[in-house]
């Protein structure tokens, strides 16, 4: 049985394999994005807890992009301009990368490989790109 975190990540794919479209279609990437978004909030979130104290950060850090990505998501749909929905989509991914580097760092805390420290993207990367 896959972990949360595995779930997550197979929803996060499907989600960036959307944001990566030429075109995408707008409502199916606002429910896709719900539903990560939901997936989260129930089965991520709640491991912030006592006992999983060093994953805190981790799960802030990925709460915080998740609202961004939310907000790019809803200027996506606003977006007549080509150039302006481009842009957007550039923006979505980027921030999903991120969101998929502290999942993988999270899984890993999980099952004990190392120290829950987000690998490539790091805290002050996904905070200069807002």
């Amino acid at each position: 049985m896959p972990s949360p975190s595995q779930t997550f990540q197979a929803y996060l794919s499907v989600l960036i394999a959307l944001c990566q479209g030429t075109n995408p279609d707008v409502r199916e990437l606002q429910g896709r994005f719900l539903t990560v978004q939901q997936w989260f909030q129930q089965q991520i979130l709640p491991l912030a807890t006592d006992s999983h104290p060093a994953l805190q950060p981790l799960i802030t850090e990925m709460n915080r992009t998740l609202r961004l990505v939310a907000m790019d998501v809803a200027f996506l749909q606003t977006a007549r301009q080509p150039i302006t929905r481009q842009q957007r989509q550039r923006q979505m991914l980027t921030k999903l990368a991120q969101i998929e580097t502290f999942a993988t760092s999270i899984q890993q805390a999980l099952d004990g490989q190392k120290s829950p420290e987000p690998s490539g993207q790091g805290f002050d990367q996904a905070s200069s790109n807002d």
